[in-house]
């Protein structure tokens, strides 16, 4: 899609203000010219209990799946009696009470758009009388979420999306299909809208509540759609961005005439512009371009997936419990980094990142389902590979309760251990390549290293300000470990005490390699083995009683692919790419993996 030099400098005019594209005091987006009315949009009257046991629901593009009575509901009983008894579940906001819900923070948007609407997020339902019923998963036909890069060629459906979106844009602002209302459900769950009883932020990112919450959401949020256009068998597109043909922006969402148009994006980032896994706002890119980019992309969401199979914390992010900060103690899995990294992309560069490099804004651009949705899938193919083993036998998780305004205008509420099985839901993915399983591991060449070296000490006891290169000498719990030591435990490295201290937007990048005469290091990097990334953070007055942050990151595969297992000490290198980061401390661990589980 072209721009004119006008255009591009009235966008770059608006988004370079103290508070971008009139943001101060409203949140509307200007009415939409309808789509065609020329397709019909007719309701499937087939109406099945959605099962893939039922042939005549399958289709030869549809992705195999196991019998989920022995991946999900055979392995839940047999090991019933061993799941963790913690008895601390989250459980949902007092929708009941008005002042459980406050305004939403967020560091950029309250600094360069004061008293904006854009962070009044709790629902109009709250603080009003309201009946919570359990959920009733719909019994309807398959629904099949496609590539978007394929549906661009459809339009059939793209008029049908279109519309969908045209109409949830048209009902009354105060509806909760609203599509601003539909937003706002992302920016209350995670910008401190709603709170625990003990006052904690209830906080549905960065620990294992990411991928379950946002699957539900989904859900919710395409139900509503379909039912818009009286199509229940209407399903959003993904952005499989983990292929080549994927790795831009999808082009459906860049039509100016279009209901899921949105204009607050990084126009530098248009087609052909390749996605960058590693994107960092004021640092830029890897640096990488055409076919190395796309390796690279490849590369690293293969190593996600390789360190998470057997711990899943690695790839899902870390527990959390009631009464428990979840953006501040807990470290991120690698696929929510890598869904950051591309929230970075999308944004636009300039502070405060209306709208999808904020979280408190990300759900007002249509592109943001189309992103989730591929990360949903990817948490598909990952409990796939594990054999759909649950990640977490523990109840506070399997337990852990939200609540949601569904397709039939009944708030309902919803559990994780439902959401384990998508057959609940009625939709699956039409099957992408996966070009990253097969992804070549570099090797480094073991030559004599060009360039100075330099010595390389340990941390230290004090924290460090990450806003130089910081490399220092780490000693493992143990070296040249066996094929059945790595089975039963993971390396990994932990990195603590944590701070962004502006609360806004940071990016580091981790290597790892063996020092040369034990103590030295040479320019090399090493082994890139995973990002800390993070969108800005909410800020309340209760933030100087939160912890530090953490962060963990797998190295086991890192040492056997670059031959350095038999090293004592490693070299590890941060890299700093966006934010005022400061490090608390260093330390390599041995982690439990989920023995139970078989995968590949």
């Amino acid at each position: 899609m072209g721009l004119t030099t006008q255009s591009l400098t009235s966008f770059l005019s608006a988004t370079t203000s103290a508070c971008p594209l009139g943001y101060s005091t409203t949140s509307k987006q200007p009415k939409l010219a309808a789509p065609s009315s020329t397709t019909s949009l007719n309701l499937v009257s087939t109406r099945v209990r959605c099962s893939l046991k039922d042939e005549q629901s399958r289709s030869s593009f549809l992705m195999d799946r196991r019998d989920m009575l022995m991946g999900l509901g055979g392995l839940y009983g047999a090991t019933g009696g061993m799941l963790a008894a913690n008895a601390d579940p989250l459980v949902p906001p007092d929708l009941v009470d008005k002042s459980a819900c406050v305004r939403a923070t967020e560091n950029n948007i309250e600094t360069k758009c004061p008293g904006t609407d854009l962070l009044n997020c709790c629902p109009e339902y709250q603080g009003k009388p309201v009946t919570v019923k359990n959920y009733d998963f719909p019994r309807t036909t398959l629904r099949v979420r496609k590539p978007a890069q394929k549906v661009a060629n459809d339009p059939v459906y793209m008029n049908k999306y279109k519309m969908a979106v045209h109409k949830m844009k048209g009902l009354p602002d105060d509806h909760p299909w609203n599509y601003y209302q539909q937003a706002k459900v992302h920016c209350a769950f995670c910008n401190d809208a709603y709170h625990q009883e003990n006052g904690v932020p209830l906080q549905v990112h960065n620990s294992w509540i990411f991928l379950p919450w946002h699957r539900y959401y989904l859900h919710f949020y395409e139900r509503i759609l379909g039912k818009l256009i009286d199509d229940e068998t209407f399903a959003l597109p993904y952005w499989n961005f983990d292929i080549k043909e994927g790795m831009t922006m999808p082009t459906i969402f860049l039509d100016k005439t279009s209901s899921i148009y949105n204009e607050r994006r990084d126009m530098d980032h248009y087609p052909p512009v390749l996605l960058d896994y590693k994107y960092a706002y004021t640092d830029g890119d890897s640096g990488l371009e055409g076919d190395d980019l796309v390796q690279e992309n490849l590369e690293y969401l293969r190593k996600a997936f390789k360190m998470g199979l057997p711990l899943p914390e690695l790839f899902m992010g870390d527990r959390v419990r009631a009464g428990e900060v979840a953006d501040a103690t807990k470290s991120l899995g690698q696929l929510e980094a890598i869904h950051n990294g591309v929230h970075f992309w999308v944004g636009p560069k300039e502070s405060p990142h209306i709208d999808m490099g904020s979280f408190a804004t990300a759900a007002r651009d249509s592109i943001f389902f189309c992103l989730h949705s591929n990360v949903d899938r990817l948490w598909d193919f990952y409990r796939r590979r594990r054999n759909y083993c649950i990640e977490f036998n523990d109840d506070d998780w399997l337990n852990s309760t939200f609540v949601f305004y569904d397709e039939n205008k009944e708030i309902v509420k919803v559990q994780v251990k439902d959401s384990l099985d998508i057959n609940n839901f009625c939709y699956t993915y039409e099957v992408s390549p996966a070009p990253w399983l097969d992804a070549v591991p570099k090797k480094k060449l073991k030559t004599k290293p060009k360039g100075q070296l330099v010595q390389v000490k340990e941390f230290g006891s004090e924290p460090r300000a990450l806003d130089s290169v910081i490399r220092v000498l780490l000693t493992r719990p143990k070296k040249s470990r066996s094929k059945e030591e790595k089975e039963d435990q993971s390396e990994v490295l932990l990195i603590e005490g944590i701070e962004v201290t502006d609360s806004k937007e940071a990016r580091f990048d981790v290597y790892v390699d063996a020092p040369i005469d034990s103590d030295r290091a040479g320019p090399d990097k090493g082994d890139f083995v995973g990002s800390f990334v993070r969108l800005p953070e909410a800020v309340k007055a209760m933030k100087e009683k939160v912890k530090k942050g953490q962060f963990k990151l797998g190295l086991t595969g890192a040492l056997e692919e670059n031959e350095i297992e038999d090293a004592e000490k490693i070299v590890l290198t941060l890299v700093p790419r966006v934010g005022n980061v400061t490090i608390g401390g260093v330390s390599i661990l041995l982690f439990n993996n989920d023995v139970s589980c078989p995968y590949g």
